[in-house]
């Protein structure tokens, strides 16, 4: 995703209501991925960047599509609660690294909170705040990332999708 100057504006391609239908589509494939994500579905927006689109519920941004994957935006999960997703905490080193838009390592996460698979959407969690700093996808399950980091393994745990300030957020406190 390309990186754009704090002093350049977002010009967003298209923004416009779904239909009912559009809606009824979209909510499925959401709810199948999120199904406790904190939606309303009741005035559901896209909006477009280049190739990013990012879904408003009731005017925030909510669920993002970029690069073949959807996902929560962080600015939903800080507005509207975060107890549903699952995901990790990390230590405030590893905190740093994701907020410049670093891949999460295996040394930094202190914890896994909920299970899920490999390939699975989850959040990543500042230890001593307790907020989400990150959304990613994991290489490894719950258990696995539990096993090697008490293996005290290194390497790559996950990979970064979204974080604040990246062109993500950018484009969604634009909104």
């Amino acid at each position: 995703m390309g990186d754009i100057k704090l002093s350049e504006k977002i010009r967003i391609t298209k923004r416009h209501p779904l239909s009912k239908k559009e809606v009824k589509e979209l909510k499925e494939v959401i709810i199948r991925e999120f199904p406790k994500i904190p939606m309303q579905w009741e005035k559901v927006e896209i909006a477009s960047y280049e190739n990013i689109d990012i879904y408003l519920d009731n005017g925030i941004p909510c669920v993002v599509k970029a690069n073949g994957l959807m996902f929560p935006t962080l600015l939903c999960l800080i507005k509207r609660g975060y107890q549903w997703i699952n995901g990790v905490i990390i230590d405030r080193g590893a905190t740093n690294a994701v907020s410049r838009g670093a891949d999460l390592m295996l040394p930094g996460i202190k914890s896994v909170k909920g299970e899920f698979n490999e390939n699975s959407i989850i959040a990543s969690f500042d230890q001593e705040k307790e907020v989400p700093v990150m959304v990613g996808k994991t290489l490894y399950s719950s258990k696995k990332i539990e096993e090697l980091i008490n293996q005290k393994s290194k390497g790559k745990a996950i990979e970064n999708l979204h974080y604040a300030g990246d062109l993500i957020w950018k484009i969604s406190v634009s909104l």
